[in-house]
């Protein structure tokens, strides 16, 4: 099996290129498991058998629309929703919903059949949308529509109470809040604010859609690095594991976590500090943060700089944070790279980042080396990482992947080969192996798998 490789350049490099596709197939090929472990089954004990679990799949409408410029095809339809047969890992086509125009971040409800998604263009503002889901037949029904005061809405987090919708617009670099009602249903009353730090001109900066055709923002060339640095660009928000009161912002413009206090019953953000992304020499592209359920640690995905950053999370400064500080809440511990010594970094950025459902291991996708990179989670060693391996997509840039519920099977969404896989996950060793499953789906982005509530 080749990895693809954009501009390969010279004998040489090519050479090196084989060298990482022969070990990249070496983690593809799973083998026996030794007497023990956990292969198949409902390895979290979650119990769920009385319905199959949706894949809800977001593909985009509109490519010319988009900065980063896919290389897959418009799709006709924003949704694609699949039935998962827990068996086999195999996905059967359930729904379709026209949508709107490129949906691109989702996020389920935490106790309701209700999803949200959040639009991306660079030409206009970016839309929450809100839809009811109908678990008998897959179908998304739209109920709300948001306007999210800024282009390109890239992450939605509800919070832990379910009375708030928090969001952020990458291209403008604002964030903000909205809140829920009981139905889960928002309630008009955005609260917006921008980030302080170089924001002012971001809406100036928003590229034309005839100039990205010359610099797409899927490379990684110092030239680009640079261009995508120009302004704050806000990627994520994502509360702390501790209280829920924290939201870290991610800013891949300014190579920094922005640290934000949430009032709960304002939905108020007010700007507590900010830590830096990573220790190594930039430009560094913090996309997302995920916090490990049961360790006091945290892990940053850098999308340029192709590493993972480990820190230690201090749960004393989020009580501090509540009453007023602006205390750093995260130290850094580790650095480590998502992709091979002998792979150049500027042919790859970084996807999506997560600690698997049972908390052994943090996986990472590689938008270039097309593949997810497996790391095992050191408990002794308070939550470092040391590597297992990595695994080809199937596809190429696998933007987006995600877990069923039961942490078994896991699905990878590759945008600019339109298709999705099915791997199985083997939570003792942390090995995928394909399935056999792939589907067709045009210009994937994101991947949302949830067992209906109801």
């Amino acid at each position: 099996m080749l990895l693809r490789v954009a501009k390969a350049g010279s004998r040489a490099l090519r050479s090196s290129f084989a060298r990482c596709a022969t070990e990249h197939k070496r983690w593809i090929r799973t083998e026996t498991a030794p007497e023990g472990e956990i292969t198949e089954g409902d390895p979290l004990g979650t119990g769920i058998k009385e319905a199959d679990p949706l894949v809800i799949v977001s593909a985009y409408t509109n490519v010319d629309t988009l900065a980063h410029q896919p290389r897959g095809k418009s799709a006709h339809f924003g949704f694609y929703v699949y039935k998962m047969n827990t068996t086999t890992g195999g996905l059967t086509l359930a729904s379709v919903c026209p949508g709107v125009d490129n949906p691109a971040f989702s996020r389920y409800h935490p106790s309701k059949d209700v999803l949200y998604t959040a639009t991306e263009s660079i030409l206009e503002n970016g839309v929450v949308v809100t839809y009811k889901v109908h678990s008998d037949t897959g179908k998304l029904e739209e109920v709300h529509r948001q306007d999210a005061g800024g282009a390109s809405t890239c992450y939605l987090t509800v919070d832990r109470n379910e009375e708030n919708m928090l969001f952020v617009n990458y291209w403008d670099s604002t964030l903000g809040t909205f809140p829920l009602n009981i139905d889960g249903t928002p309630e008009d009353k955005v609260k917006l604010i921008e980030t302080k730090f170089d924001a002012s001109d971001a809406v100036a900066k928003r590229p034309k859609p005839a100039q990205t055709g010359e610099k797409k923002h899927d490379a990684n060339d110092p030239e680009t690095a640079a261009e995508r640095q120009t302004s704050a660009h806000a990627h994520s928000i994502v509360l702390d594991p501790y209280l829920g009161t924290v939201a870290y912002v991610p800013d891949l413009g300014q190579d920094c976590i922005h640290q934000y206090y949430l009032d709960q019953k304002t939905g108020a953000l007010d700007h507590r500090g900010k830590i830096p992304a990573d220790t190594v020499k930039g430009p560094l592209g913090p996309r997302y943060i995920d916090f490990h359920k049961k360790l006091n640690v945290a892990y940053v995905i850098n999308e340029m700089s192709c590493g993972v950053a480990v820190f230690q999370f201090d749960p004393t400064a989020i009580e501090e944070i509540k009453a007023g500080g602006n205390r750093h809440s995260l130290e850094q511990i580790q650095t480590i790279s998502t992709v091979p010594e002998g792979f150049p970094s500027i042919y790859n950025t970084c996807g999506r980042i997560c600690v698997d459902p049972t908390g052994r291991f943090v996986l990472v996708s590689n938008r270039g080396h097309d593949s997810i990179t497996v790391f095992r989670i050191l408990h002794k060693e308070r939550g470092m990482l040391a590597r297992v391996g990595w695994c080809h997509t199937r596809g190429t840039t696998p933007r987006h992947f995600a877990f069923d519920d039961s942490g078994r099977y896991l699905i990878a969404a590759n945008q600019d080969s339109n298709s999705i896989s099915v791997f199985e996950f083997n939570p003792s060793n942390g090995l995928l192996e394909h399935t056999g499953n792939d589907y067709v789906v045009p210009s994937p982005n994101f991947i949302c798998v949830k067992t209906p509530h109801t």
